[in-house]
Order: structure tokens, then C-alpha cells, then sequence
């Protein structure tokens, strides 16, 4: 925690240029209702108040004083108004998103981060751009399914796809030990692929959808363990010829998606908020290695590998899927599960989201709902696996979104009861 670790904020710029781009209203029509509940306050959740008991006290003293204006964090159901984040939001409203990061607003901000010990400085805000790649996208089944490419961890869904589409994911029945096997074991595969190539593309030079080229997926397909593995190493490349993020999907009567997600990493992020500004600081430099030989290494103007991505899913050139969720080093294990339960099994998306998942984060453990049956459970521990009970619905799986939309234009959506979210139609 602390400022030092925060990195430029760029929700933002993004905000803004999505807005110019592709909106039909200005940001100062689309940011009036969250003027007034910064202005007026909100009810505070049972997930916000958790998270004031769970995390309240790495607080910076700034920060403590936003959440915390009676002397104490507020208790689920009463009212929390930040006047400063307000009075910011404001002058992005009528002035744009550009003054939050060149002008006296990005002045301000620049002073107040020095001010409590932090490095970004009015250069670093003035020289950021939304960065815009192109989308990855692999063919799955017959659908068109897109993420993000580095410096978003989203390559590493696209490859678990690649990878599984040479297995026949629908006749192994949907929870058997066999699935799960092949899954757990294919995500080692690509997080192992991930620390060996993924790094910022302006400074990596490594074309990541090789990743997800045909033969070296197949080669990867091939050496799947009957057996749970403890160390996975990276495949060969053939010569070129905490959890505070938030997740929505969005689909218009026009048939436009948005998939997206946002996030300062671990809860609260930083811990700090810039003085007078009402802005939280997210930690996102600790996603960089301290080893000079990764690709993720820490350098000067350099952006940190990140667990955030989203997916799109279409069948031609409609969007047939829209998910995603929060949960760090869930977030592609979650959507490889959702995506194998969507597309391979044809489950509706609220079927897809309540399945219950399993999580791995080394070696042979393997972190499971307690909803799968003992069957299975018996299964894979009979394969290697070390496994964990996570409880019936477990938090640190995600909170995944969804909608589908059918072949006659019909929506339908999914939330997940395991975090606070919910499906609305308008």
C-alpha cells in the first residue's frame, strides 16, 4: 500500500474518448448521476461495509477521512458523501476528461499525490493516452470470440480456448472429474505461457497470438497430464515466420456491446487518496516483476501485465455473448468455465454463472465449491489433485456478469450471486 505504487489513472481518458467516439450524450449529462450520489451520498452495501471491517485499517489518513467522516467507516445502510470526488467530477463534466490529466485540476492532482508520498508527477498525467490494440480473438465453435491482448491477461482465456477446442469439451459430461482434469490443467498451461511471454508490447517484443497459433496449441493439447502436474513449464515457440474491481456488460436495443471492467487491484487500492481530490490511487505497480530477466520486468514509462479482461463472443458478425468478472487470477479461469458452459454445454447464462467453479493457484491444489458432487471431488483426487473446499458459493471465484442474446434478437441476463451485481432491462 501507500502512493508509491499507484500508477497513472486512466478510466478517465477512457471514459472520455468512448464517450466521444461511440456515445450520443456528453460527459456532462452521463456524469450527473454520479455527481449527485458523491454529492448527496449512497447507501452503503453489506460488501462495502465487509470491506471497511476487512480493510479499513491500511487506510492512508486521507482516505480514512473520506470514508470515515464521523470518526468511524460507515455501517451497511447508512449514508456516505464524498464532496471532494464531487467537486472533481465536476469540473470533468463541464470541462472534459482532458483537464483531469493537463491543466489546474491535473495540477492539483499531481501536487496532492506528491503530497503523500507518491511519484506521479503533472508529466506523467499530461503523456498518458488510451492505449487502443486491436482485439485478440481466436475461432471457438463457430463463434468469434475476442479479449484483450497484453498488457491485459485476456490472451490467456484465448489460449485455454485454443488449446480446448481439439477436445471434445461437450461429451465430457459438464462437473465430471474429466473436465475439471482437462481445464485445471490446460489454465497451467497458459498462466505458465503468460510469465514466459506477456509483457507490455511497446516494450516486448512477442507477438502474442502465437499463442494461440493452431500448431503450438496443439502441442500444448498433447501434453495434458493424466495426472495432475505440480510445475508446469512454458511451451516452445516455434521461430516467427486484492479484488476491488467491478465488471458490467451492456447491450443497447441497437445491438451494440460494451464487455467491461474496471479496477484499482486490491481493495482500496493503494490505501491513499490524493488530498482535496476525493481520487482513490490504485496499486497497480505491484503487478510488475522485480526479475530482470521477465518480460513484465519494472521500468521507467513501462505499463505492468494486469489480471483485467473482458469478452465478446460473436456468431458472424452478431454478438451472441457479453461477459466477464472480477476476481484477479480468477478472472480467466471463471471465463474459461463460463465459455466451455455457454458454447460447448448450452447452458442459458444465469445456468452458466450459478455452476459451481473451481479455482487453482499452484501447484496440484485445486480450490473447489463444495456444490460439486462428491463424485467428482473423489475423481480428481485420484488424478492428483489436492483438493480444497472453497464453501457452496465462494467469493474468490469472481462475480461474473453475463448476456446472451439469441438468434431472434431475444436478451437474457445473468448475474452472480456470490458477489453484489444484478441483471436490469430497460
Amino acid at each position: 500500500e501507500g502512493a508509491l505504487i499507484a500508477t497513472v489513472p486512466g478510466v478517465v481518458a477512457a471514459f472520455g474518448d468512448l464517450m466521444r467516439d461511440h456515445g450520443r450524450l456528453g460527459l456532462d449529462r452521463v456524469l450527473e448521476p454520479a455527481i449527485q450520489y458523491a454529492e448527496e451520498g449512497f447507501p452503503v452495501s453489506d460488501g462495502l461495509a465487509e470491506g471497511f471491517v476487512d480493510s479499513g485499517g491500511r487506510l492512508d489518513e486521507e482516505a480514512a477521512r473520506v470514508f470515515g467522516p464521523r470518526g468511524r467507516f460507515p455501517r451497511a445502510g447508512e449514508i456516505l458523501q464524498q464532496p471532494d470526488l464531487a467537486a472533481t467530477l465536476r469540473e470533468i463534466a463541464s470541462q472534459g476528461a482532458a483537464v483531469f490529466y493537463e491543466g489546474p485540476l491535473a495540477e492539483r492532482l499531481a501536487s496532492a499525490i506528491r503530497e503523500v508520498g507518491g511519484a506521479i508527477g503533472a508529466e506523467d498525467l499530461a503523456a498518458h493516452e488510451t492505449d487502443r490494440p486491436a482485439p485478440a480473438r481466436i475461432t471457438y465453435r463457430g463463434h468469434t470470440v475476442y479479449g484483450q491482448p497484453p498488457v491485459s491477461q485476456g490472451h490467456i482465456l484465448l489460449e485455454e480456448l485454443a488449446i480446448a477446442v481439439g477436445l471434445d469439451m461437450k461429451e465430457l459430461e459438464w462437473g465430471s472429474p474429466e473436465l475439471v482434469h482437462h481445464m485445471v490443467e490446460i489454465k497451467k498451461m497458459a498462466f505458465a505461457d503468460r510469465d514466459a511471454y506477456s509483457g507490455d508490447p511497446r516494450m516486448v517484443s512477442f507477438d502474442v497470438s502465437r499463442l494461440f497459433d493452431p500448431r503450438f496449441a496443439e502441442a500444448r493439447r498433447r501434453a495434458i497430464p493424466t495426472r495432475a502436474s505440480d510445475r508446469v513449464d512454458a511451451g516452445a515457440i516455434a521461430a516467427a515466420t486484492p479484488a476491488d474491481t467491478t465488471y458490467l456488460a451492456v447491450v443497447d436495443r441497437d445491438g451494440n456491446a460494451v464487455s467491461l471492467i474496471e479496477s484499482v487491484f486490491s481493495e482500496f487500492g493503494s490505501a491513499c487518496v490524493a488530498p482535496g481530490t476525493g481520487v482513490l490511487l490504485n496499486n497497480r505497480l505491484i503487478g510488475f516483476s522485480l526479475e530482470a530477466s521477465s518480460p513484465n520486468a519494472l521500468a521507467p514509462g513501462k505499463r505492468p501485465i494486469h489480471t483485467l479482461n473482458t469478452v465478446i463472443a460473436l456468431d458472424g458478425n452478431s454478438p451472441r455473448f457479453v461477459f466477464g468478472t472480477p476476481g484477479r487470477h480468477a478472472q480467466v479461469q471463471t471465463n474459461f468455465q463460463l465459455a466451455v458452459g455457454l458454447i460447448d454445454h448450452g447452458f442459458d447464462v444465469q445456468r452458466a454463472i450459478e455452476e459451481p467453479r473451481w479455482y487453482h493457484e499452484s501447484g496440484r491444489g485445486l480450490k473447489m465449491e463444495s456444490r460439486f458432487s462428491e463424485a467428482t471431488r473423489k475423481g480428481l483426487a485420484a488424478k492428483g489433485h489436492e483438493i480444497a473446499n472453497l464453501g457452496e458459493w465462494a467469493e474468490i471465484t469472481g462475480g461474473a456478469q453475463a448476456i446472451a442474446i439469441d438468434s431472434n434478437g431475444v436478451f437474457s441476463g445473468g448475474a452472480d450471486p456470490r458477489r453484489e451485481g444484478h441483471a436490469a432491462g430497460y
